[in-house]
């Protein structure tokens, strides 16, 4: 049985001829209509209707509303190739989606064209060579088939259920500590960029391409396929849960943990104690094969606490990849995920600063702050694995932090007051943490300028723009951010 959208899907497409530039609108018919530009031939489908239109006018912030004009769901990478060349004849901005799980209108355009890369999730091939898959395939899928064959990515990030093009577009930040981001571990993209043209790169081959697309925010080209790292999976994960009430406590095992590097995750899960204070609780993560199990007083010596108090647990590895697909689906079942307003707060800091700054932030904290399905991270990431330039990190010495302050809204639907509340508060905290030397990771909600942009890519920024008028040079692609 088709689904709804594929429904509306096959009914619009068979009703979409082309656009007209003066109205800005598609133009429905049969036959093409006088002062009409003909739309190219499609092997996917051109969704126009209203109830589409409304899903892709929002994400996961549920704050930005742009409705676009046309969903695209191709059913090639040919299609994104003709209707890039189209949208750039008729000034039309495009943006490529994969889960919208940003939260401030990044996958998001006013009166433009969606693509859904969600048709382009092929699995070319899987080797200990890597992955070659569509970049619209979720990593919760790709983890899934690399296992079959006793492999996975190296690096993934907490939520896993999201598009393999989207988290390349903006870095992809894991718990894992010392083997960089997701766009640390791509041997190749395919790229439709702005100019209509595909093309294949590496390092090897269109490197500033390659480099500008990684972490790129979608400005330069469209990621339609990816060939990604893959490394020999364990088969199960030990989790040791290390419970602070201070700050203190917690950076100083943090850091002993850190500089031994026999843990394969350390990081920080922060939540409400229930008594007005907050629990600094110290994730610690060792896999493991079931013949060799990990030594817990060999890894846990000399911290603020002895080994014998430390609880853990055991698990495959599949169950603990997906440890945060299954928290977002018990909420998404309650009701208190999706039509929530989420306004992230997302910073990486210096190794010299995390500590003043988090326990500033921390001790303003009140439980709007946070909200009832909310939480906060601290993900550690060695500077010497963090190769990408355009994901624009601190000089940290030996580490960077990522520290976010998850919050979410109480209750499902849109709240101006709080989203401005929330807004100004996340400002405040920006200015605090740059003054400390701290960079943007731009997944959150934070109102940036044309100055702001400036600043994050700092001696970057001339390059970047040659490349947007090289490789957009109609300027059409992901005007959600700001950027240019």
């Amino acid at each position: 049985m088709l689904s709804r959208r594929k429904l509306l899907a096959s009914v619009s497409a068979a009703t979409v001829v082309g656009f007209s530039v003066d109205a800005r609108a598609w133009v429905g018919g049969k036959k093409k209509k006088s002062g009409c530009s003909q739309l190219p031939p499609l092997d996917g489908t051109l969704v126009t209707d209203p109830a589409t239109l409304a899903e892709y006018a929002v994400d996961a912030g549920n704050m930005v509303h742009l409705s676009p004009v046309a969903v695209l769901n191709p059913g090639s990478v040919n299609d994104i190739e003709k209707m890039i060349c189209f949208c750039r004849t008729h000034h039309i901005s495009v943006a490529a989606r994969g889960q919208g799980h940003t939260t401030f209108g990044q996958s998001m355009t006013d009166g433009g064209l969606v693509i859904d890369m969600g048709g382009l999730a092929a699995v070319h091939s899987i080797s200990e060579q890597g992955a070659d898959v569509g970049a619209g395939i979720k990593w919760t899928a790709l983890t899934t088939e690399a296992l079959n064959f006793g492999l996975t990515p190296q690096v993934l990030t907490g939520y896993i259920d999201l598009s393999v093009g989207g988290t390349l577009s903006v870095g992809g930040i894991s718990s894992t500590n010392g083997h960089g981001a997701q766009v640390d571990h791509v041997q190749a993209l395919q790229i439709v960029s702005g100019d209509g043209k595909t093309r294949w790169c590496s390092d090897k081959k269109h490197r500033h391409l390659f480099e500008a697309a990684l972490a790129g925010l979608g400005q330069y080209g469209i990621i339609t396929r990816a060939i990604i790292d893959l490394v020999p999976a364990p088969q199960m994960a030990r989790v040791y849960l290390i419970d602070h009430s201070t700050s203190a406590g917690f950076f100083a095992d943090l850091q002993i943990l850190l500089d031994r590097g026999e843990l394969d995750d350390v990081y920080n899960f922060g939540f409400p104690d229930g008594q007005g204070g907050w629990v600094y609780q110290l994730t610690a993560t060792k896999f493991y094969d079931p013949a060799a199990p990990p030594d817990d007083a060999h890894l846990l010596r000399d911290l603020s606490v002895s080994a014998l108090d430390v609880p853990s647990q055991d698990m495959p590895y599949l169950h603990y990849v997906l440890r945060v697909n299954v928290a977002i689906d018990f909420f998404r079942g309650l009701g208190l995920w999706d039509g929530v307003q989420h306004p992230w707060f997302d910073m990486f800091l210096p190794d010299w600063s995390v500590q003043p700054f988090v326990e500033s932030v921390m001790s303003t904290l009140t439980p709007e702050d946070v909200g009832p399905t909310g939480f906060l991270l601290l993900f550690p990431q060695k500077v010497s694995a963090l190769s990408r330039p355009n994901l624009r990190l601190p000089k940290g010495k030996e580490w960077v932090f990522l520290f976010d302050v998850l919050t979410a809204a109480p209750t499902p639907g849109v709240d101006p007051a709080y989203e401005a509340h929330m807004l100004a508060r996340n400002r405040t905290w920006f200015e605090q943490a740059r003054a400390l030397g701290g960079t943007r990771y731009p997944i959150g909600s934070l109102e940036f300028s044309k100055l702001d942009w400036i600043l994050h890519y700092f001696e970057r920024w001339p390059l970047l723009k040659h490349m947007k008028k090289k490789y957009d040079p109609a300027g059409i692609l992901t005007p959600g951010p700001g950027i240019f």
